[in-house]
């Protein structure tokens, strides 16, 4: 269970004065900001741009909470259970609020935006506006709630508070802010979270350290951790349930992660992976729960079970499994975060100094140091147990997938021994998004099919096997293919000497019709004749008039063109220019004199007149039919 590389910490950790009883220390999530103090001297520690500032601030030592505003120019600070002071750090004054609700004690409060707050007390929320200018605080709006505790995410402005006395009463609330002016809060359905059976003389609780919110994949979910009490044999392991939280519908169970051990525990999200942290063993589990693997594959079975959940639907959430609570098991064996060395000494891993915070942020309060969780992409390519299609779904649910998935491909393909039928199910995969495709087919030709391409210890008929198998796949997903694909297989065939074998794949329908191939087909016609026909051929497939009358033309076969149009009525739109220019350049008077004649005959029918007009600009051909043929 030793470091594997997979999970580790970031390589330069924000670092601060450790927690003492004189130096207390405060993190907002928010503006990701570390606040240490020091008497009256705060320090304040950004973790997003690695910059710190000092400030004074009068009866520091008496300070419960401290955050700034989302845009730094308000300074919200808690001194004791019945206000919050404003310090305007531009203008150097400072105004305060009370809780409108006098005997409710202020557990918590937030910034919702740059100019609004809400407050968190035992008995309320209460939303206000702050005018930092004229340094006043403007009620909104308050909801009486008997409150145990709070969570609340800023990236979503959401706010969950717990009610009851086994608090598993829970209470949403969303604050929409609109690109100009207030925000606006709304409350969402409240909700009952099932809590294990109580063991004798015990009372089951939901606790806020049970409770965190996330996201995966741009969705919000709240994370509920119930572990087993005494005396409960019926649970004998911990479980993480997920609620997915949205403002137009009800809040809704829709997974389980099943942990498998009891003890305490600390979750993290990266990379829309679910990390469980546990303390006892040191290690951590991983879940993805947009992903599973295929039902033989013993090391990864996921989903564990489906229970129906009688008439529920969850819209747009991407479990696939509406309706249903899914079961996951964690992807991977339970491994360690990997060592970590910070100024030349090891830090203690899994610490119970360690406090977590979400997304991915770790912050050891006893080594004074905050870290970033990071998961290597690579790395989990190589931990992965399963079939290749599966490993690329996985992958392609990480934020920098791409170079892992090149290199994968790569790999199996140079071992010639992944079968084409699963390369082809790897392609479908990164070609079935409707939206956008995931990688495009330059990147592929250039991370994954050039570089295979000048392997000599490749054989010939395996590159093209496989470059046909990516060209079945874009075909299917009804993606126009690339001409250079085709290109690849040309040169190929003729560095072979075997271009026959490109009028099999085309007249088997190995490669579908199209205008690039059919113009590659007709440029073939020295090299190989039969390629001609074959490109005219698709081209009448493809309904291309104007294609095939081109073709013929290049090839100096004007009566034939001339022929074609005719046949499919065409004639009156030809361009008489181009048609004598091919015919002069051929060198044969009787077809340029028959091609004349039939322009001429043409202007008859169309102009009651054979001359032509300046403006079909044949002048050069008139002077030189009267030169051959002694006509004035």
């Amino acid at each position: 269970m030793s470091g594997s590389g997979l999970l580790y910490l970031s390589d330069n950790p924000v670092k601060f004065p450790p927690v003492t009883r004189t130096t207390p220390v405060f993190y907002d999530e928010t503006n990701q900001e570390i606040f240490a103090m020091a008497g009256d001297l705060v320090t304040i520690y950004n973790a997003k741009d690695r910059t710190e500032h000092t400030l004074t601030i009068d009866n520091a030592v008496n300070i419960i909470s401290i955050k700034y505003s989302i845009d730094h120019r308000i300074l919200a600070v808690q001194r004791n259970n019945q206000s919050v002071d404003f310090l305007n750090i531009q203008e150097n004054t400072e105004f305060s609020q009370s809780c409108r609700r006098g005997s409710g004690n202020i557990i918590g409060f937030n910034w919702t935006c740059q100019n609004e707050i809400v407050f968190i007390n035992h008995q309320a929320i209460e939303f206000y506006q702050i005018n930092a200018k004229q340094g006043k605080v403007r009620h909104i709006k308050s909801y009486s709630i008997n409150v145990n505790w709070f969570v609340y995410s800023p990236q979503f402005c959401v706010l969950v508070v717990s009610s009851t006395l086994s608090g598993n009463i829970l209470h949403p609330f969303y604050f929409k802010t609109p690109q100009h002016g207030s925000s606006n809060i709304h409350r969402l359905p409240k909700f009952q979270v099932e809590l294990p059976p109580a063991g004798p003389n015990q009372r089951s609780q939901l606790l806020e350290r049970q409770v965190s919110i996330i996201t995966l994949h741009g969705k919000l979910f709240l994370a509920i951790t119930k572990s087993p009490q005494l005396g409960q044999e019926s649970y004998k392991t911990t479980e993480i349930c997920l609620y997915v939280l949205a403002t137009e519908q009800v809040v809704n169970k829709v997974a389980t992660l099943q942990l498998g051990i009891t003890g305490r525990f600390a979750l993290n999200c990266v990379d829309n992976m679910i990390v469980v942290h546990h303390q006892n063993s040191k290690s951590s589990m991983l879940f993805d729960v947009c992903w599973s693997a295929s039902s033989n594959e013993s090391n990864n079975v996921l989903p564990l079970s489906t229970t129906r959940t009688p008439a529920l639907k969850i819209p747009n959430f991407n479990l696939k499994t509406e309706g249903q609570i899914v079961t996951f098991r964690p992807i991977l064996q339970p491994m360690s975060i990997t060592p970590h060395i910070h100024e030349g000494k090891p830090c203690e891993l899994y610490s119970s100094t360690w406090v977590v915070f979400q997304p991915g942020i770790i912050i050891d309060a006893k080594q004074g140091l905050l870290w970033e969780l990071k998961l290597s992409v690579s790395k989990l390519s190589m931990h992965m147990v399963c079939s290749k299609p599966s490993l690329i779904k996985l992958l392609l649910h990480r934020r920098n997938y791409k170079n892992t998935i090149f290199s994968t491909l790569r790999s199996l393909i140079l071992t010639q021994s992944t079968p084409l039928s699963v390369l082809g199910d790897i392609f479908d995969i990164l070609n079935s998004v409707i939206d956008d495709v995931l990688i495009n087919q330059d990147e592929m030709l250039e991370e994954v099919f050039n570089p295979l391409l000048s392997k000599e210890e490749l054989p010939p008929s395996y590159k093209i096997s496989v470059i046909v198998e990516y060209i079945r796949s874009l075909t299917l997903h009804k993606l126009r293919v690339s001409y250079y694909y085709y290109e690849i297989i040309v040169q190929i065939l003729i560095r072979c000497n075997q271009l026959f074998k490109l009028h099999q794949l085309v007249q088997f329908k190995v490669l579908g019709d199209s205008a690039p191939l059919a113009c590659l087909l007709l440029s073939l016609d020295k090299t190989y004749e039969p390629a001609f026909m074959l490109g005219v051929d698709m081209l009448k497939r493809l309904n291309d008039t104007g294609g095939i009358i081109e073709a013929l033309l290049r090839k100096r076969d004007v009566t034939a063109a001339i022929q074609y149009a005719c046949a499919q009525n065409k004639e009156d739109t030809l361009d008489c220019a181009k048609f004598l220019q091919s015919a002069a350049d051929s060198g044969d008077n009787v077809l340029f004199f028959s091609t004349y004649k039939f322009f001429a005959a043409r202007n008859e029918r169309l102009r009651k007149n054979p001359e032509f007009l300046p403006e079909d600009g044949v002048e050069e051909f008139v002077s030189l039919y009267k030169s051959l043929f002694n006509e004035l």
